[in-house]
């Protein structure tokens, strides 16, 4: 106001007043649309939630009836929900090593949980996730159960690595399951009656909130990993208490489901732990509600992270990025455990937050990969390509329009030659040894009904297989690992 009168009042053909007059338009940019602007071109932060083990009983997915996520649900009324999304490998390691590499299994020989990342040559010279988004500007921060295996340049690519160590525990002090029942250490269950505090997984989300809560001078990408439900299934008992047994809705099982199946699928079937057994020694159902408590303990842990966030100066410009590393049996198939390329284990909650809230309560049924992850990240937050390969696709396009076109199928391995292709409708499966698997969704979800064997799905097999790779790679082993197996034998 003090400008414009005092243009008025002055010789409009004075060359003073045309230089006020360009400063009033400066001025005027600078404190209306100029700023709006500025933000508009500000880098988006990114929140990158990992969970471990956690399956498509999701409320918003399968919806299994009992399981209590309020959490999750409230958090999918802000985001995209990618109804088909998949693992790249139904194991911890393989998993996420692709996820932080871009590099596919197939490629980096990284299958199981014993192939390290830094054997791996493509993996290790791969420029991973915080390194790239490092190199262009961000803050790298990290918590919890992000990576299996310790990469290469771990110090070097996270700014700040606070971390509580000790993440599966507290382990059980309790002995339920009999030892008639042969299982994995951390096979195990318990209603913890100690403080909250003695869960590495609280203790790490009070780093995490706390940085959320924190203002930035740069923009940072914060991954947080979240063990539960992860075995062993011990969760504070008031987790317990929200499923108690006698309400307990169990798992659909079909007799006799693997009859139509191959010997390797059966094998599979029964690893690590036979459901027959914990039957007999009646234990399917409590482990079952300890997986729920284990769940609802998780969504309690993941609510303090988006709390933090949608009430800090962070909640308008940040991604929010929420998964699982892989699937979970709890009884289907015969099966109670991952390891394997049936539905269950390779189907995963994926839900993606843009800020300002586009999209929000969107569900996109687009086939998509866990190793897309970090491209689709890259185009969201407008980086340049990294200097090395990646082997996912981008589906920004899904995240930006969830009803964009999107033909692309979803590819899981699990060992060299072992692969799942799946669409929006089927589900093929092809072992190394040859045999086969072929599931249409739209009329068996439980996947009870082997078609592989029927001549008139044999172009839909033809069709699928054409996604398979061409190749595999070597598996890489741990050399400790290695070297203790040459030992015993």
């Amino acid at each position: 106001m003090i400008i414009q009168k005092l243009l008025f009042t002055m010789n409009r053909t004075s060359v003073f007043a045309r230089l006020l007059g360009g400063l009033a338009v400066l001025l005027a940019s600078s404190f209306g649309n100029g700023t709006h602007a500025a933000q508009k071109q500000e880098k988006p932060n990114v929140l990158f939630i990992a969970i471990d083990d956690f399956n498509d009983y999701l409320g918003l997915l399968r919806g299994h009836p009992g399981i209590k996520t309020p959490n999750l649900d409230r958090f999918a009324e802000t985001a995209v929900t990618f109804t088909h999304a998949y693992c790249t490998a139904p194991i911890c390691n393989p998993s996420r090593t692709a996820i932080i590499s871009g590099v596919a299994p197939w490629k980096s020989g990284v299958y199981m949980n014993n192939d390290h990342f830094k054997l791996s040559q493509p993996a290790r010279e791969a420029v991973s996730l915080p390194e790239h988004f490092q190199k262009n500007g961000y803050r790298t921060m990290i918590s919890g159960k992000v990576y299996h295996s310790t990469p290469p340049g771990f110090k070097k690519y996270w700014n700040d690595s606070r971390n509580i160590a000790g993440g599966y525990g507290p382990r059980a002090t309790e002995k339920y399951i009999p030892d008639s029942v042969e299982r994995p250490p951390l096979f195990n269950y318990q209603a913890w009656s100690g403080a909250d505090e003695d869960f590495p997984d609280v203790q790490n989300a009070t780093i995490s909130v706390k940085r959320l809560q924190t203002p930035k001078k740069m923009p940072f990408f914060l991954a947080h990993g979240i063990y539960r439900p992860h075995n062993p299934w011990t969760a504070p008992k008031r987790f317990f208490d929200m499923h108690p047994l006698e309400s307990l809705t169990m798992p659909p099982v079909k007799e006799d489901d693997l009859a139509d199946l191959s010997e390797t699928a059966r094998e599979w079937a029964a690893y690590p732990v036979s459901l027959k057994a914990l039957q007999e020694a009646k234990q399917w159902k409590p482990v079952v509600q300890a997986y729920f408590a284990s769940v609802s303990f998780m969504d309690e842990t993941f609510g303090k992270l988006i709390n933090a966030l949608d009430q800090g100066p962070h909640a308008d410009n940040t991604i929010v990025v929420v998964f699982s590393d892989h699937g979970f049996h709890l009884g289907e198939k015969e099966h109670f455990a991952k390891y394997a390329l049936w539905e269950l284990t390779t189907h995963v909650p994926l839900l993606v937050r843009l800020p300002q809230g586009k999209h929000a309560g969107s569900r996109c049924d687009g086939p998509v990969t866990l190793i897309d992850l970090y491209p689709t990240l890259v185009d969201l937050c407008g980086l340049p390509q990294p200097e090395t390969t990646l082997d996912g696709r981008s589906f920004a396009s899904l995240v930006r329009e969830p009803n964009a076109s999107w033909e692309h199928p979803a590819v899981t391995i699990h060992g060299p030659g072992n692969v799942a292709v799946r669409d929006r409708k089927w589900r093929y499966i092809r072992y190394a040894d040859g045999s086969e698997e072929l599931y249409d969704h739209s009329q068996d979800p439980h996947e009870w009904e082997n078609l592989a064997g029927r001549e008139e799905f044999v172009e839909i097999k033809k069709h699928l297989s054409k996604a398979i790779p061409t190749s595999f790679a070597t598996p890489v082993r741990e050399e400790k690992a290695a070297g203790q197996a040459k030992k015993k034998q």
